[in-house]
């Protein structure tokens, strides 16, 4: 595959400008790395869509987060069991999976809610 440095100039600003058109609806928490090690981040809750419901390990309770890949970087490859806790109401979320974009703009987490009882 040639390198097209002008692609991924265009996928990084993109990416970049997801967290300026929505800053009013990120969420501000920690990300926890195990014993590792924590991360102030700002990031965007949204369901997953239904279609990957379907005959997946999800339910509809998990969600898809993105966070700005440079909230991250003093955090070595996020993955499963790792923690995120918002700010203001607590609420803890377990990382199911963590996937980097291929600009290293952006990390893609589905996580499961951890309800309190």
């Amino acid at each position: 595959m040639a390198d097209t440095p002008q692609l991924k100039l265009i996928a990084q600003a993109t990416c970049g400008k997801l967290f300026e058109y929505y800053a009013d609806f990120t969420v501000k928490g920690t990300y926890y790395r195990g014993q590792v090690g924590s991360a102030v981040v700002a990031f965007l809750v949204v369901p997953i869509p239904a279609s990957l419901l379907v005959g997946a390990d999800l339910n509809p309770n998990d969600e898809q987060i993105f966070i700005d890949a440079a909230d991250m970087a003093a955090l070595v490859n996020p993955q499963p069991n790792d923690s995120l806790v918002e700010t203001v109401s607590g609420l803890r979320r377990t990382v199911l999976t963590a996937h980097l974009d291929m600009t290293r703009t952006m990390w893609t987490l589905i996580t499961r809610r951890v309800f309190q009882q």
